[in-house]
């Protein structure tokens, strides 16, 4: 079984939580969760039963199939899917209660008209206690698939018992991309878990990985 993804979309006033993760070769199949306040939305399955036709399964072909289809789902959240407002009610939430231009940036969100950021991993976040951990990610526009340069990324570590801490920092470069290492302390209470987040004029966007004991 391989290693899933969890990652947090805020779209306009909700946050969805996509979660896809790898069944096993005993059930062939990726399976992503969408949930909003700790229920379940919507569940894709999709089936990689193919790939077990002719042994050894190569496990980077079952990773490029979950990153896919993870990135899949978090492009059909940003592009307004499970949007409850009507149409015609949008433009008046837009611009409840926010700053003229962000009221306008979310109105346009949700109409599917702004290329917003994505965050994309190029290989999984594997962070260990005790370990080095390497950070590799991609900042582009989830429709256009264009690069965003001097995005601001930063890396923290999460705690269930203890307050965030601030673990790295920077900024993209002209092909979007960021690259840097961080060394992981032996130990941390409560359950913990890397989040890597990435801002910029284009919007937002952070992934997770659940720190694991080596």
């Amino acid at each position: 079984m391989i290693t899933g993804y969890n990652t947090d979309v805020r779209h306009g006033n909700r946050v969805f939580h996509v979660q896809t993760e790898d069944k096993g070769l005993s059930n062939p199949k990726i399976e992503t969760l969408i949930y909003v306040g700790g229920e379940i939305l919507d569940s894709y399955r999709s089936s990689y039963e193919d790939l077990t036709v002719a042994p050894p399964v190569i496990e980077s072909v079952i990773q490029s199939r979950m990153d896919e289809q993870h990135r899949a789902v978090i492009r059909d959240i940003k592009n307004g899917k499970y949007d409850l407002t009507p149409p015609d009610l949008l433009e008046q939430q837009a611009f409840n209660d926010r700053p003229l231009d962000q009221a306008i940036l979310e109105f346009l969100q949700q109409e599917g008209d702004v290329d917003t950021l994505e965050l994309v991993l190029d290989q999984p976040l594997k962070p260990a206690f005790g370990s080095l951990f390497k950070v590799q990610v991609r900042a582009r526009l989830c429709q256009s698939q264009s690069p965003v340069a001097g995005a601001e990324v930063a890396v923290k570590l999460v705690s269930s018992l203890k307050k965030a801490t601030g673990l790295l920092s920077g900024k993209t470069g002209v092909d979007g991309f960021f690259v840097g290492e961080v060394q992981l302390p032996p130990s941390q209470p409560g359950q913990c878990a890397v989040v890597v987040s990435c801002t910029s004029d284009q919007g937002f966007d952070e992934v997770k990985a659940t720190v694991v004991a080596v």
